[in-house]
């Protein structure tokens, strides 16, 4: 992509430079209402118009993608408090949850008498 839109900006310069080297002579630019004449090449209004066409779109365009824009920080928002409220139910969560019963060392007859009781019960009837 970097090398495509390389591309078409030197195209566009080419054309640039052509209009500038082919059209050189001078137009005379006046605006109806006020008294005042401009004298420039013609390639250098044909840039300029250019320039302004393309300001006016990139204007419209960033106009036209306000609503976008908007539901974009709304959602944002949204997805901030929402973050903030599963922070908080999980805290809830972790303090409702009893702690564990502290374990209790077993004393080796304990564990003595529980391997042998193993050994001694009687397994269940199987089918």
């Amino acid at each position: 992509m970097k090398y495509l839109s390389r591309a078409f900006f030197l195209l566009f310069l080419l054309v640039g430079v052509l209009i500038a080297v082919s059209n050189t002579g001078l137009v005379q630019l006046a605006l109806w209402p006020l008294p005042h004449v401009v004298i420039l090449p013609l390639y250098l209004m044909v840039i300029a118009l250019l320039l302004a066409g393309v300001l006016v779109g990139l204007a419209l365009g960033w106009w036209a993608g306000r609503h976008h824009r908007r539901r974009s920080r709304e959602r944002q928002d949204e997805v901030v408090r929402l973050e903030r409220e599963v922070a908080r139910l999980r805290e809830e969560l972790a303090a409702a949850r009893p702690a564990p019963p502290p374990v209790q060392p077993v004393s080796r007859d304990q564990r003595a008498i529980e391997r042998q009781s193993a050994l001694v019960a009687p397994e269940p009837f199987r089918q």
